[in-house]
């Protein structure tokens, strides 16, 4: 009777036991599986402000199909006491478990985006493609990354950013970079040249509006830096046209600058200040800086675009040769109609 009592607790045990093991298997196999179907896309997920509850993010994943076990995750996070996701972008892809997927959100193992910042943007044009990037107000990013110490110090390129990184923090990245690309090297050819990296920034942005030619880009630049060393006025029309662009916001692209806008009283106008404007008027693509930093001034004064070879130049160092060709380029103005 007693070998029997203490058979079928035995066996009892072992069921029990056995059942736990399996049990447990079960369940670890459960989170740690992948929360996507095989044939699932990817996709991701932006928690636009901190403390979003978890389970409203679960259950909407689940509503739209993007998530498998919706109901058994919930219950799984309610467990673990993972209550609330934190601001962020994540990606979800079928390589995320149960547990990882939650894990993610709860401490905020946030993936970075690759933010593009391009060449040839004006100040208004950079800001705004990076507030339809991140989540904040024109207004903060201006503060941060608009005024003039921020804005001279870009260089385009592809930058891995968090979405969570808050203006200052994207600033403080880019005066990184920005170090990072002024090495000894650069620093030391600026100046050689009479320059900061800050006023070469400037002069590559007023030479990148002058032509499209990357071979004359140098010349020009070798131009601005002779009149810049004598104390003469650039006389710059990309100057002309910025500051009178930003007097007239709206106006039409600017085929021929006119009197009316080299009079143009503005802090940009090289027409009218001395020196260099306060800061570029566009941002700069490295190979354009570096073909700034290749310029060998030789005196050359003037420049008057070349009617016979679209996106270049004349140049001289007599001003009785420029007012020659300046006439026979407005000459070709006026034989094609272009009036403004």
């Amino acid at each position: 009777m007693g070998n029997k009592g203490n058979s079928s607790f035995f066996y009892g045990l072992l069921f029990f036991v056995l059942f736990g093991i399996v049990s447990m298997l079960i369940f670890s196999k459960a989170i740690d599986s992948p929360i996507l179907e095989n044939n699932q896309k990817k996709f991701e997920i932006f928690i636009p402000k901190e403390g979003r509850l978890l389970s409203y993010v679960i259950d909407s994943l689940g509503s739209l199909g993007q998530i498998k076990y919706s109901q058994a995750i919930s219950i799984l996070s309610d467990l673990r006491g993972y209550d609330s996701a934190k601001f962020g972008y994540y990606k979800i892809d079928s390589t995320i478990g149960v547990m990882q997927f939650l894990r993610k959100l709860t401490f905020g193992y946030e993936d970075p985006l690759n933010v593009r910042i391009g060449g040839y943007k004006s100040r208004e044009e950079y800001l705004k493609e990076l507030s339809n990037v991140f989540p904040w107000s024109l207004d903060s990013l201006r503060t941060y990354l608009g005024n003039d110490t921020s804005w001279s110090r870009i260089i385009p390129n592809t930058y891995e950013m968090y979405w969570s990184s808050n203006p200052r923090k994207i600033s403080n990245r880019l005066r990184r970079e920005y170090n990072v690309f002024w090495s000894n090297y650069r620093r030391n050819r600026a100046e050689d040249l009479g320059f900061s990296p800050d006023d070469i920034m400037i002069i590559a942005s007023i030479s990148q509006a002058e032509t499209k030619a990357l071979d004359e880009l140098p010349r020009i630049a070798a131009l601005y830096m002779s009149r810049l060393r004598i104390g003469k006025r650039l006389e710059s029309d990309p100057t002309a046209v910025y500051a009178y662009r930003e007097m007239n916001p709206g106006t039409d692209i600017v085929r021929r600058v006119s009197r009316k806008m080299t009079r143009v009283n503005h802090p940009y106008n090289t027409y009218n200040i001395p020196g260099l404007p306060p800061s570029p008027i566009a941002t700069v693509e490295p190979e354009i800086i570096d073909a700034v930093l290749s310029a060998i001034p030789k005196g050359e004064l003037y420049m008057c675009a070349d009617p016979e070879r679209i996106g270049y130049h004349n140049f001289t160092s007599s001003f009785r040769q420029h007012l020659i060709n300046s006439s026979k380029y407005h000459r070709s103005l006026n034989r094609r109609g272009i009036r403004r």
